[in-house]
């Protein structure tokens, strides 16, 4: 399903409303298929009728959909026009990406199933905290067994062991179909947290990238 229009923040003013091509981002195939939701708001200007200086105010919380709410918005094509404004204030517009049918019920992890671990003190499901010094934001699918795969990180741990660590951690957990009304998914996102988070200092700062 498409996600739903982008809102600007000033609809009832004709000079902020943006064209429908506009608000109507592509929601990535790999999005999709993980059931990422969220809203983005960008900030940007109008100059000489093009769209300038995109950048992200508040993000999803999910790259791949603010990234693609971004080449929206930067690709958008404005008609100079002399009863619009040739240049503009910061202004935002919002893209809500959500189903029509509302979130699906997500895989509930199994209690106490995932493998002890001297490097990682639990799994936290549906905490889509970004990443940060205290734990990494993952995402994955389940199969019929409740088996995670197609583990993926979210933000960039530039230490590959830690990486391949955390896949291998989430791997051992273990998940059961939720007991729900309406639609379902095999889609589980949550923060697997560090037992020992690495002090703030430069000799550490390899290990993240923000």
């Amino acid at each position: 399903m498409a996600p739903a229009l982008a809102q600007t923040r000033a609809p009832s003013a004709t000079a902020d409303r943006l064209p429908s091509a506009c608000t109507r981002p592509d929601w990535p195939p790999e999005a999709r298929r993980y059931d990422l939701e969220g809203t983005t708001v960008l900030a940007y200007r109008i100059r000489e009728w093009r769209i300038a200086d995109v950048k992200v105010r508040k993000s999803s919380g999910w790259p791949i959909l603010d990234a693609a709410a971004a080449r929206t918005l930067q690709a958008c094509k404005l008609k100079a026009d002399p009863a619009r404004p040739r240049e503009s204030a910061v202004r935002s517009v919002d893209y809500v990406w959500a189903t029509a049918g509302g979130p699906s019920a997500r895989p509930q992890l199994h209690p106490g199933s995932c493998a002890a671990s001297p490097l990682f003190s639990s799994f936290v499901p549906l905490d889509r905290t970004p990443t940060a010094r205290d734990g990494v934001l993952v995402r994955f699918l389940t199969n019929g067994r409740g088996e995670p795969f197609n583990i993926r990180l979210e933000g960039r741990v530039t230490d590959t062991a830690l990486a391949e660590h955390i896949r291998h951690y989430v791997q051992t957990c273990r998940f059961v179909a939720a007991n729900a009304p309406g639609p379902k998914t095999d889609a589980v996102y949550g923060r697997v947290l560090l037992a020992t988070p690495p002090p703030p200092n430069k000799s550490d700062m390899h290990i993240w990238q923000y």
